[in-house]
């Protein structure tokens, strides 16, 4: 339940323009050095992770920027999960994309990254999927804000996952569950 009333607030809907990252073509090829296995985390470093993320909901965006005074897309994913769960990662949506293990959209979970396509088959934007199919990114327009995969511009765009954590011994899907609930029977009351 902690992590239903943490992240309720994350499950917002706000449309918002992605920022253009260098652009880098989406490779199927076999496993590269790049690749690493799923780090192993607990629930509760994932429910810090979300806790930890509503304080920097509005930040501006900024090119290159990886700093509480300025986010990309990229800087921001990399500075949350070096800061909240100890995991490095670099600067660019593209070298992301490489790590992990791919997944597809039907099997994402919370912590896992999501990445965009600028349209034209290249990988340009990446962000933290939270659940419900809702994750949260630096957007050109908006800094830090969430949005869902189901927004028109996301779901054209939606190119792949990638898993970089491994929670163990978790209730966290139940407590998602929960938040889902509790956010439309709110919605519903609204």
């Amino acid at each position: 339940m902690v992590c239903a009333a943490i992240a309720s607030s994350l499950f917002l809907h706000s449309p918002s323009l992605m920022a253009a990252e260098a652009a880098t073509e989406i490779t199927c090829a076999a496993p590269s050095a790049n690749m690493i296995k799923p780090v192993k985390q607990s629930a509760e470093n994932i429910r810090n992770l979300f806790t930890n993320v509503k304080q920097y909901l509005g930040i501006r965006y900024r090119f290159g920027g990886d700093t509480p005074s300025g986010f990309d897309c990229s800087g921001f994913v990399r500075f949350m999960f070096n800061k909240e769960l100890d995991v490095n990662l670099p600067h660019s949506s593209r070298e992301m994309a490489s790590m992990g293990a791919k997944i597809d959209r039907s099997e994402l979970r919370p912590g896992d990254l999501v990445f965009f396509t600028n349209g034209k088959n290249r990988i340009n934007h990446v962000g933290i999927f939270i659940g419900n199919d809702t994750f949260v990114h630096s957007s050109l327009s908006k800094g830090i804000t969430r949005d869902t995969l189901n927004e028109n511009y996301y779901n054209k765009r939606f190119a792949t996952g990638v898993r970089i954590l491994d929670v163990q011994g978790s209730h966290l899907q139940d407590d998602l569950s929960n938040l889902i609930e509790e956010t439309i029977d709110n919605d519903a009351a609204s």
